[in-house]
């Protein structure tokens, strides 16, 4: 997926510089996805207005071959070809948009990576770093000990019980540090921790140690819902969306637990739009709820108007089960896709939606179906006069190799008497009497001996 969300991450990289907000970058990004994506759009009306110049035709072949469903298939691939329809084609524009929808998913994640101009390596690395405190402090935070600032009490000698972190001397710190790691590598206790710190090396063992110790609440913070979500956090994806709230939440207590170069870019870029968050999963508990539903309404919409078009465009038109589940689910995902992502991404689909309606109406109005079939007409003519010169189409060729493999293969009947005649010619020396057989073998050594002298001449057969 990160082969289509890079130059996505490249487009949206462009936008973003142009508005220097993210809400507004989503916009002017489907702009432009969908202007690239309009020529598909065209396409399809126009196969669909050939569809329609087609229906009367394709009606008279169901009359003649409905018992027949093979040579149904292969006049109707005929006629296909002849009108020159790709029976996929309609579904294109929804494929594409769905692709660009699901590769947009890394790029909405990971703004900071793909969008701002920060280090990849050091945003990756305070990824890494984010999910493992997480990971850490809502393991303690679950057990008996209930924070890590009492797991880190219970940690220390007796001896500085009564000294504050701060004040510890750099020894101090360092056996304070190992002691957690021990502590924390206990697999009954602690079991994600202890697996988590199996893999890291003493170096990063070490610095997530300092980043609890030196920033006194940090694992409530990480913890906190307000401001973190736990699916975020724990996604593919990695927590890049929620870097930002090191910066916003907490008077940016904690934003120096991050590395320079990815604060700067956190400073410089504005991940938020119409007052919200994009990086948060919408809640009930604010405003952030709305975007689920304005973008299932929206793509509710759609679906009924481009129906409603499609009836208008051709009466005839009845929808398989397939395509009714597909009409239906689409709406449905929609709202899905809004409480399990971030906003970003609701937004994106609310602005997608939206220039859908817009764009249904547009080329159903431009493009109406008694302009679309002449124009299909024309074409359609074009099309035949290039098939002339060029030879049959692909799907022509198709057919006509199928049919050549089906007339070669053999009938049961046919096999059935080669077989026999086979089994006659094994069984056939032995009923043969040696007289027989004698003559047989001259007349094969008498032809041989034909042959022989026709290549070489008469004298080389003498003897």
């Amino acid at each position: 997926m990160r082969l289509i969300a890079t130059p996505l991450g490249w487009i949206m990289k462009a936008c973003y510089h142009l508005v220097k907000n993210y809400g507004m970058a989503l916009l002017l990004f489907t702009i432009i996805t969908r202007i690239i994506t309009l020529p598909l759009q065209i396409k399809q009306q126009k196969s669909t207005a050939r569809m329609n110049m087609m229906q009367p035709e394709l009606e008279k072949l169901k009359t003649k071959y409905g018992k027949n469903q093979e040579k149904l298939n292969e006049e109707t691939m005929k006629l296909y070809s002849e009108y020159q329809i790709n029976p996929m084609a309609s579904c294109l524009p929804m494929v594409i948009s769905l692709v660009i929808l699901w590769a947009l998913i890394p790029v909405v994640y990971g703004p900071l990576t793909y969008v701002s101009d920060a280090d990849e390596n050091k945003v990756s690395h305070d990824n890494s770093m984010v999910k493992n405190l997480y990971v850490i402090s809502n393991e303690v935070d679950t057990s008996d000990i209930k924070s890590m600032e009492a797991f880190i009490q219970k940690q220390l000698d007796e001896e500085d019980k009564d000294t504050a972190l701060a004040d510890l001397s750099d020894d101090k710190k360092t056996a304070l540090e190992k002691n957690m790691v021990k502590a924390l590598s206990d697999k009954k206790t602690y079991k994600n921790s202890a697996a988590l710190l199996d893999k890291l090396s003493d170096g990063d063992q070490q610095e997530l140690m300092e980043k609890f110790i030196e920033f006194d609440g940090l694992d409530k913070f990480l913890t906190n819902k307000e401001y973190f979500t736990a699916n975020v956090v724990n996604s593919s994806y990695g927590p890049e969306v929620l870097l930002f709230n090191f910066e916003t939440k907490a008077d940016g207590k904690y934003f120096n637990v991050l590395d320079e170069n990815v604060r700067n870019a956190i400073s410089d870029y504005d991940y938020t739009f119409l007052g919200m968050e994009l990086g948060k999963i919408p809640t009930k508990a604010d405003a952030t709820v709305v975007i689920p539903f304005i973008s299932f309404i929206l793509q509710l919409f759609t679906t009924i108007i481009s129906q409603i078009f499609a009836k208008k465009n051709n009466p005839a038109m009845k929808l398989n089960g397939s395509m009714l589940m597909m009409l239906i689910l689409m709406p449905v995902f929609s709202l899905w896709i809004g409480f399990k992502f971030p906003c970003a991404l609701g937004i994106y689909w609310i602005y997608s939606s939206l220039f859908a309606v817009f764009q249904v109406i547009f080329l159903n109005l431009v493009y109406s179906p008694a302009k679309l079939e002449k124009i299909a007409a024309k074409e359609t003519e074009k099309a035949k006069a290039k098939r002339k010169q060029k030879g049959p189409s692909f799907m022509e060729r198709a057919i006509e190799i199928r049919n050549q493999q089906g007339s070669e293969m053999p009938k049961p009947s046919d096999a059935k008497k080669k077989r026999v005649y086979a089994d006659d010619n094994d069984a056939e020396p032995e009923k043969l009497s040696k007289s027989k057989q004698k003559d047989q073998n001259r007349q094969k050594l008498n032809e041989a001996r034909k042959r022989y002298a026709e290549k070489y001449g008469d004298e080389n057969t003498q003897g």
